[in-house]
């Protein structure tokens, strides 16, 4: 038997507005909308960036985003400080400003999206990245 894992497919992640998600992932962070369909009475859509996709569906009780618990995202960066100054100046929380890590080489910030999840900005350095 012969058969290997080469790649994540996709990441699930509950939302409280599916336009205001989409719209905030596409317009500012690059993702593109693949397609939005509802599963029973779920709305639900596909947005990628590269070769994955995310895959987001309306929670049934938004008042409970984001979970206690759910990890944030990490997404890799070019440019870190000029993205953080663009997403600033379009009016996206900034939650932690560009800083120098310790457990890897290079720089990290975090923004919060329109559910309240944090994401975070890696600009890698050599020589990890």
């Amino acid at each position: 038997m012969s058969g290997t894992i080469t790649s994540f497919s996709h990441i699930n992640r509950r939302v409280r507005n599916m336009d205001e998600t989409i719209d905030f992932y596409t317009r500012h962070l690059g993702f593109y909308l693949l397609r939005r369909f509802l599963r029973g009475e779920r709305e639900s859509a596909y947005i990628g960036l590269g070769d994955v996709l995310f895959e987001l569906f309306v929670a049934a009780d938004a008042s409970e985003l984001p979970r206690e618990g759910e990890g944030r995202l990490g997404l890799t960066v070019t440019g870190l400080d000029d993205v953080v100054a663009r997403l600033r100046a379009a009016g996206i929380e900034v939650v932690e400003e560009p800083a120098v890590m310790t457990t890897f080489w290079g720089r990290q910030a975090s923004i919060r999206d329109p559910n309240g999840y944090q994401i975070a900005l890696r600009e890698w350095e050599a020589p990890d990245g």
